[in-house]
């Protein structure tokens, strides 16, 4: 369950990239091109980031607790 859970995740964030390429593609043809972003596109960014790095921190924690569980078992 925790792997469907992991690549819901993923598929989320690739979608909510995909979508943001095609919206600032879409304010590029029609000459709306701004340089910055707004307080909330860094918010969503940040969310993401952070997401991202948790959802990390719990493989790798998961890797080390089996390979832990596997030198203590010999």
């Amino acid at each position: 369950m925790r792997m469907n859970t992991e690549l819901q995740f993923w598929r989320s964030m690739a979608g909510y990239a995909v979508a943001r390429a095609h919206a600032q593609r879409a304010r590029a043809k029609q000459g709306r091109t701004e340089l910055g972003a707004s307080a909330l596109e860094w918010a969503i960014i940040s969310a993401i980031l952070v997401a991202a790095a948790l959802a990390i921190g719990l493989v790798v924690r998961r890797v080390i607790d089996k390979r832990t569980g596997e030198i203590e078992n010999g």
